[in-house]
């Protein structure tokens, strides 16, 4: 807008990738769009060469009707290519496609014809432009000039701008940019380097060069092109004729299959009526929730949203008949309706949930349903809607991951040309969560690559799959979206991330994997197989004391939603008591209710430690069940009600305007009208009513829906029941369902042998592929699977090998039934997995080599020999280390247990003690560092978690601290910290004042979050 352009066009390579955000910022500015691509008739793997070969051919579409054809061609060609990022174009379907609704540019130096005049002279030139405009039309094709600064520019312009007059066809120029402005140059560069995974210099010879890439004036164009001005008239003319409005392609959803007889409308009515009979009872019995269902299916049905909930109802239903645990969650718990549908547990009419914070008559789209389902059978729901709708009509959205710091320095110095191992080191000095603004003082690094890092910082880098969206559409989804091949087998992809699709009216469903829901089915089905219980989640008694008395003594690791190093310092203070009070622990654990000093006074007044005041009484039924401090979304609103007047779809629409996208004339006329209804209603005015509106505003951003948090705070509840009640298989549960939670394997064990549990490690003769349960239920076996090399799919090979055949009679008869590698068999030596055939880890080593060349499709005996001498047993520290080396867990064991004589010495405190020695004792500490997190909201306090084997200790690093002992904090995995001991609100944390490393002999790694 700035330059003075009517229009800009965007031609991605061979995508639409950036179309929807160009067509948003296009729209603010008043600027004409179109759309288009460059695509590459090369074929092959475009990531695998620098520059990859094969011609481009520029496609402008002319009208919605081109975009939908050139849409779907890239998909075309993405799909036939069978992986991601090999194309497979056909020219001839291309030029079939194009039916007069493309327009046609001779392109960059690698377009049909500027590529034959560069390799074979006019006369090439000549005849690849007759190729073209045979194939387009020759008022579909264009000859498209540039000037880049190349010495050659003048020359190549001249010999195809004599062209034209031969074929009848239009001249145009263009900036052909590749950068917006000229000092975004360099950092195109080296992002075209990058691409090529090459530096700047060895990419040099095909990089857009610096000189004209940049988007000019049409008073610049002007100027260079003024020996021949047309042909800038020329190109705003094109542009004007071949730009729309990308709103133009909108899709719906398609029609749901409903039974004969019913509409849209009338059958959700009777899945609703029905599931409410069961849910609720019969109408007389449960008025006020029918009155609610009658509402709420009044507005869905005057927003045109039936559909929509049939699909997430069929969703569910599918998961339910099928064994898979499936919950909807966030919002959509608000609604009567989907807690009807089975959709969601949560009781919106019990719980005053309001309606309108899910779905009111002023949404400008449609609802938005996060439906949780087990991460290890989210596949299979996956599956399903494709083989619902079919993979033309469904596809699954993209992630785009954008550079953080590390990732910046590592792409950024290897386009300067430094070597990989320079790449590695500066990469590992950007601090895990510092800006690199930060780092301009970190030494070594050279300025000019921080500079580079700082330009790249948070734009795409790559793009991955949405966690769990999906969109269906009533049309060929690649009419909207081009769709391409995922890294994931069987997945294809949007080129299009979840904001993208909303913004274009792509309806996108939510199926995300959560881990505990596939614990929590583990756990059912273990306690149901070894002890012979069957466990009803539904059906658990939600007051029973000892499951809260556990949570008060933050007992929580591997506990849903509680077992992070905050929320356990916040249990002990709290000390929930009743169901409500883990909903409020759920939601007061965030960003919002910190920053908004929301966490100390309710614990306080939750202990009877300070008054519940109201700055108003008309704010009490708003705010009584969280003692007078705001929570959640859903207070604000009904406080707009309650103080105000507001209706409930107003006080969404305060809501969303108080939210992050803010509207200064949409906030005043709210404010205004928020102001009269209180002077109205209640007379309240003055402080009263500026304390009142600030407090809103204060937390409007932040606001949990309670929604969201009474249904996590149910998973909270049954997770710490298996955890009381059936500590064996919530371990085995937590192993299996794997990666999930904040703590490690390793952590997850020694948790559980600190409640009695034995573990034991894994044994081709007894384990299963994964973890699971002996001794009735009480003792846990790890699972072959988890042993290092060899993975589910070998791990269930060996386990049906043994139940056909019988269990494995020595190391020969394992490796002559099922083919291992020397590694596998090294590594199931190493893990103690092979003592069953009476020799030790050592004899099970030196035999490894010779018993893996004893094949399933070789006679037996034949290369192998079984005799294995003499040889020394390991000490516990090397059978501790052993196990660490092979499955990541010591399950008899833990590492400092070794160094506890050498510990005691220095005077190093156990975890275990830590609570009762005096607050404001310096003590220290030692242990692996099992987290290391630095909360945005904590003001650049860095946590650490420690842990012994009696147990685990939060350590709180000032700023001044973790700078003091930077290097040391972010690499070392074992750490000896000396600090002072805060322990008198029953949550222990240790405020450190010095580091040093500890060496445990036996490695470990942290997880590290922000």
């Amino acid at each position: 807008a700035r330059l003075g352009l009517r229009a800009i066009a965007l031609t991605d390579h061979d995508g639409l990738y950036g179309v929807v955000r160009f067509a948003e910022a296009a729209k603010e500015l008043d600027v004409r769009t179109v759309f288009g691509a460059e695509l590459s008739l090369g074929g092959g793997d475009r990531t695998e060469e620098p520059d990859p070969r094969g011609p481009h051919l520029l496609v402008l579409a002319r009208g919605p009707e081109g975009y939908r054809r050139l849409s779907r061609e890239l998909a075309k060609a993405h799909l036939a290519g069978g992986e991601k990022g090999v194309l497979r174009y056909d020219y001839d379907a291309l030029t079939e496609a194009a039916g007069g609704h493309w327009h046609i540019l001779t392109g960059c130096r690698k377009g049909h014809v500027r590529q034959a005049l560069t390799d074979g002279g006019p006369e090439a030139a000549e005849k690849a432009l007759a190729d073209m405009v045979d194939r387009f039309g020759r008022d579909r094709v264009s000859i498209e000039l540039t000037h880049h600064g190349h010495p050659l520019d003048d020359e190549r312009n001249t010999a195809l701008a004599q062209l034209a007059p031969r074929f009848g066809v239009g001249i145009v120029a263009t900036t052909a940019a590749h950068f917006a402005e000229p000092s975004r140059g360099r950092l195109a560069m080296a992002m075209g380097a990058i691409r090529a995974r090459n530096s700047i210099d060895e990419a040099a010879g095909y990089l857009a060069p610096l000189g004209g890439s940049h988007l000019r004036s049409g008073e610049e164009m002007a100027q260079v092109f003024a020996h021949c001005p047309k042909v800038v008239t020329a190109a705003a003319d094109l542009g004007e004729q071949c730009a729309f409005e990308l709103a133009l392609i909108a899709p719906q959803l398609p029609p749901f299959d409903v039974p004969d007889g019913h509409t849209e409308d009338s059958w959700l009515r009777h899945l609703v009526m029905m599931g409410a009979l069961n849910r609720y009872g019969p109408p007389e019995r449960a008025r006020r929730a029918y009155e609610q269902i009658e509402y709420e299916l009044k507005i869905i049905a005057q927003l045109q949203f039936p559909g929509y909930f049939l699909v997430v109802h069929d969703i569910t239903r599918f998961c339910k008949e099928n064994g898979i645990l499936a919950q909807g969650r966030g919002s959509a718990a608000n609604s009567a309706v989907c807690y009807a549908l089975g959709v969601t547990n949560v009781d919106p009419v019990a719980n005053e949930l309001l309606f309108e914070r899910f779905l009111s008559p002023a949404r400008d789209g449609p609802p938005d349903i996060d439906i949780d389902i087990e991460s290890d059978l989210r596949e299979k729901a996956i599956q399903y809607v494709y083989d619902r709708y079919g993979r033309d009509y469904a596809a699954q959205v993209a992630n785009v991951i954008t550079y953080r710091g590390r990732s910046a320095v590592r792409d950024m110095a290897r386009a300067l040309g430094f070597s990989q191992g320079q790449q590695d080191a500066w990469s590992k000095q950007i601090g895990q969560w510092g800006k690199l603004s930060e780092a301009t003082h970190v030494e070594d690094v050279p300025e000019q690559v921080i500079d580079l890092a700082m330009q790249i910082s948070n734009l795409p880098r790559h793009m991955g799959i949405h966690s769990g969206g999906m969109v269906i559409c009533d049309r060929p989804i690649a009419d909207v979206c081009p769709v391409e091949w995922a890294r994931m087998e069987n997945r294809s992809v949007l080129q299009w991330d979840k904001d993208d699709c909303a913004a274009i009216g792509l309806v996108k469903f939510d199926m995300l994997g959560l881990g505990m829901l596939s614990a929590l089915h583990y756990c059912i089905d273990l306690v149901a197989e070894h002890k012979g219980i069957h466990v009803d989640l539904a059906q658990l008694d939600l007051s029973e004391a000892a499951v809260y008395e556990m949570l008060q003594r933050a007992d929580s690791v591997g506990v849903f939603q509680v077992e992070s190093r905050a929320q356990m310092a916040t249990l002990p203070r709290l000390k929930p008591r009743v169901f409500y009070d883990l909903v409020v622990e759920v939601a007061l654990i965030r960003p919002g209710p910190i920053q908004g000093n929301s966490v100390h006074p309710y614990i306080s007044r939750r202990n009877g430690q300070e008054p519940v005041v109201y700055e108003h009484p008309s704010m009490e039924p708003a705010l009584r069940k969280t003692l007078g401090v705001p929570l959640f979304q859903e207070q604000l609103m009904q406080l707009a009600v309650d103080c105000a007047g507001f209706t409930a779809a107003e006080a969404d629409q305060l809501r969303r305007a108080m939210g992050s996208k803010r509207s200064t004339e949409r906030m005043r006329r709210l404010r205004d009208r928020f102001y009269d209804g209180m002077r109205e209603r209640h007379g309240i005015t003055g402080d009263v009513a500026d304390r009142i509106y600030e407090k809103l505003e204060a937390f409007a951003n932040f606001g949990f829906p309670e929604s969201h948090s009474l249904s996590f705070a149910s998973l909270v509840f049954y997770s710490s029941w298996f955890k009381l009640h059936h500590p064996a298989a919530f371990c085995a549960a937590l192993l299996r369902a794997q990666p999930m939670g904040f703590y490690s394997p390793q952590t997850l064990v020694a948790d559980a042998r600190r409640h009695g549990v034995t573990v034991r490690g894994p044994d081709v003769n007894a384990s299963l592929a994964h973890a699971t349960l002996e001794n009735v239920g009480t003792e846990v076996r790890l699972g072959i699977g988890s042993v290092r090399h060899i993975g589910e799919e070998l791990a269930e090979q060996i386990v049906e090998e043994r139940n056909a055949g019988g269990p494995f009679s020595s190391l020969l008869d394992l490796t002559g039934r099922v083919q291992l590698s020397i590694p596998q068999t090294e590594a199931l030596a190493t893990a103690g997995a092979l003592g069953g055939f009476g020799i030790t880890r050592r004899e099970g080593l030196w035999a490894a080599g010779a018993a893996a060349s004893q094949r399933p499709d070789r006679l037996p005996g034949v290369g192998a020999s079984s005799h294995v001498p003499m040889l020394p047993g390991m000490t516990e520290l090397e059978l501790a280390a052993s196990d660490v080396w092979a499955t990541g867990i010591s399950p008899d064991s833990y590492p400092t247990q070794f160094l506890r004589a050498d510990l005691d010495a220095m005077g190093v405190v156990t975890a275990d003690r830590l609570l009762s020695i005096p607050d404001g004792t310096r003590v220290l500490v030692a242990g692996a560092v099992t987290h290391r997190q630095r909360p945005a909201t904590a003001q650049g306090v860095t946590f650490l978690n420690l842990e012994d084997e009696t147990g685990m200790v939060n350590i709180l690093c000032s700023p001044g601290v973790w700078n003091r002992h930077r290097k040391l904090a972010q690499t070392a995995t074992a750490l000896v910290i000396r600090g002072q001991v805060q322990n008198a609100t029953g949550a222990v944390t240790v405020v450190a004042d010095r580091l040093s490393k500890l060496d445990m002999r036996i490695a470990s790694r942290s997880r590290d979050f922000r």
